[in-house]
């Protein structure tokens, strides 16, 4: 680079023609400087000396034009053009330059001066070479162009973009946007949630149809892109109108069954989106889930539809007035109370014919009006408030025009209010109790006979009660004698305490004596007859007596063990022959051999055997005799 001149030092302009352009520099409104060859400041023009605030006497002739837009000296645009080092613009404004697409050897940038101004200025400044006839560089001019309102504009817009799309975002309203082209640009988290798909996958497509249909079919938005407006009644008949509230939109509510695990209710709202031209540039569609209320709805409508079944099929004579007092419901019982149809009275306000021969209000009209100080004044004496239902009141009266010589009603009217807790009608139902007002007056009749009665068996009663009374006196002599004699029953009863102390004692003596008996008896057969009946059996002893030793044995065991004593303690009615056989089955003895042993037959032991099962409860059972007999030791 060759060097710079400072201020002061003399530059000779190089471009002829001076005069013209100088009044065409200096008459631009757009900020403009022209250096030459040398780097020196040739024109500075009035637009340029208002933006930098430096006139133009300060810097002409000068190489010192960095002042006006850097804090420290470095080269601008113009500079490196002269210079011829173009290649190194991307370096100084790296991201912020491009050659211009008007003019050859010129490049635009956009950068922001913190040094100019108070806070700083956004310039866009374009720099192109100047040359000589022979097309060699004699300098260069740069124009600059303040563009720091659009950049704040633009700033503000994108903040304003920004927190829209926050607000859609984060709004619990569904909602999606689609382009021109019917491309989605917007899916919020709202929409996610309920469409179960994601804005990933849906964004940059035109499949936004998929959320809430089986097949591809417009949408609402798609329509409204379109134009086709006219259509919207053919894909959402009797569902869809335009919005009363927003210009260019469309509303509609219709059941979604591909949504959710069993379709939902959906209300949506559909609306264009136009630029600041007016040109229509997208639209917006907004999604309500109404699946509850209208689920509500529908319940609201089946509670109406199982009332009205339940009043008109109900046996108590019932009609319904709403708040202007005409009659909503008349049901068949009431029908046949006043020989009144339900067709000549649903409608109007003629419900008084049934009971009054001229226009009065009913109990049921004076609720609704909330003229209850009234209710006195039309039913004195009558009326009482319902102990079952707030704000309710009942009445009894006689209606001389019902029937062929009139009738005792017993009615109750009850308001009706919403869930608001607002009037919305009166309903009011009767008895007949005409039967039971005949009852009463003949209860009534008796009732006076009994109490003459009564009077009369008073005076008896008062008469017993003298006699009683001596009674009483002689019962209460009576119960001292008693108490007395109870006294003396209870010191006899210590006294056989006592004496029943003292009989224990001598029992548990007994038995005591007993034991030791038992085990004197035990000792001695073992060792007096145990030792003797060994060494018979180690002598030479026909079989017959072996089986006698044996038997003898048996009976010892059995003497000396519990099993005899627990045999006849539970079953006592064992004659002694069947006790034998029972003995000798315990030790496991066949029939055969209990025959030998006791003299008897076989069929004599099997009939013995058969009478012990039966006796010990087990005949015709498959228990084991043996096993029953032994469980006795």
């Amino acid at each position: 680079m060759q060097k710079k001149k400072t201020v002061g030092s003399s530059c000779k302009p190089l471009i002829t023609d001076e005069q013209t352009l100088t009044s065409v520099i200096q008459g631009s409104p757009i900020p403009t400087f022209v250096i030459d060859r040398e780097h020196c400041v040739l024109y500075w023009n009035q637009a340029l000396e208002e933006l930098s605030k430096i006139s133009a006497v300060q810097i002409m002739g000068t190489n010192q034009h960095w002042r006006a837009f850097y804090g420290k000296e470095r080269p601008c645009m113009a500079d490196l053009l002269v210079d011829g080092q173009s290649d190194k613009i991307p370096e100084w404004y790296e991201g912020k330059c491009s050659r211009s697409k008007l003019i050859d050897e010129a490049f635009e940038a956009t950068d922001f001066f913190p040094d100019l101004g108070k806070t700083g200025r956004w310039l866009r400044f374009t720099a192109a070479t100047i040359r000589n006839q022979q097309g060699h560089i004699v300098g260069a001019i740069e124009t600059l162009e303040d563009i720091t309102d659009q950049k704040l504009a633009e700033e503000a817009l994108k903040v304003s973009e920004r927190q829209l799309y926050d607000i859609l975002e984060a709004s619990p309203i569904p909602a999606f946007v689609i382009d021109g082209e019917h491309q989605v640009i917007f899916w919020n988290r709202a929409l996610e949630e309920l469409s179960d798909i994601r804005d990933a996958d849906i964004i940059g497509t035109d499949q936004h149809w998929r959320a809430f249909y089986a097949s591809k079919r417009p949408c609402m938005a798609d329509l409204i892109i379109d134009g086709k407006l006219e259509e919207i009644s053919k894909w959402y008949a009797e569902k869809g109108s335009k919005s009363k509230l927003i210009e260019d939109a469309y509303e509609a509510t219709d059941f979604f069954p591909e949504l959710g695990d069993g379709g939902k209710w959906l209300r949506f709202t559909a609306a264009a989106i136009r630029n600041s031209s007016g040109h229509l540039i997208g639209a917006v569609e907004t999604l309500e889930d109404i699946t509850d209320r209208m689920t509500a709805e529908e319940s609201l409508r089946e509670h109406e539809r199982r009332l009205e079944s339940i009043i008109q099929g109900s046996p108590i004579p019932t009609f319904v007035i709403g708040k202007d007092h005409s009659v909503l419901y008349w049901n068949k019982a009431l029908e046949e109370l006043t020989r009144i149809r339900a067709e000549e009275m649903i409608g109007t306000r003629n419900h008084w014919r049934a009971f009054y021969s001229e226009p009065r209000p009913c109990m049921a009209d004076l609720l609704v009006d909330a003229t209850l100080k009234e209710i006195s004044q039309w039913y004195r004496g009558k009326y009482s408030k319902s102990k079952l239902i707030e704000r309710s009141y009942e009445v009894i009266d006689f209606f001389p025009e019902l029937g062929d010589s009139g009738r005792w009603l017993r009615f109750t009217a009850a308001a009706i209010r919403d869930s608001r807790g607002d009037m919305v009608g009166a309903v009011e139902t009767l008895e007949d109790i005409s039967e039971r007002k005949r009852s009463e007056i003949a209860l009534q009749k008796a009732h006076d006979e009994l109490e003459q009665r009564v009077e009369e068996r008073t005076m008896d009663l008062l008469q017993f009660s003298e006699s009683l009374k001596t009674e009483i006196v002689e019962r209460k002599e009576a119960e001292k004698k008693l108490r007395k004699r109870e006294r003396e029953l209870k010191i006899k009863s210590s006294n056989l305490q006592e004496v029943n102390t003292a009989m224990k004692v001598l029992l548990d003596q007994r038995e005591k004596d007993r034991r030791e008996v038992e085990e004197m008896v035990l000792n001695n057969v073992k060792e007096l007859l145990l030792p003797y009946l060994e060494k018979l059996k180690k002598t030479k002893l026909a079989d017959l007596q072996l089986a006698h030793i044996r038997v003898i044995e048996t009976n010892l065991d059995n003497i000396i063990s519990p099993f005899l004593r627990n045999l006849h303690s539970k079953y006592l009615n064992l004659t002694p022959k069947e006790t034998r056989v029972a003995t000798l089955v315990k030790e496991g003895h066949t029939t055969k051999d209990i025959a030998e042993l006791l003299g008897m037959s076989v069929a004599a032991v099997e009939f013995h055997r058969n009478n012990i099962r039966r006796k010990l409860g087990i005949c015709n059972k498959k228990a084991n005799l043996i096993s029953h007999l032994a469980s006795f030791l």
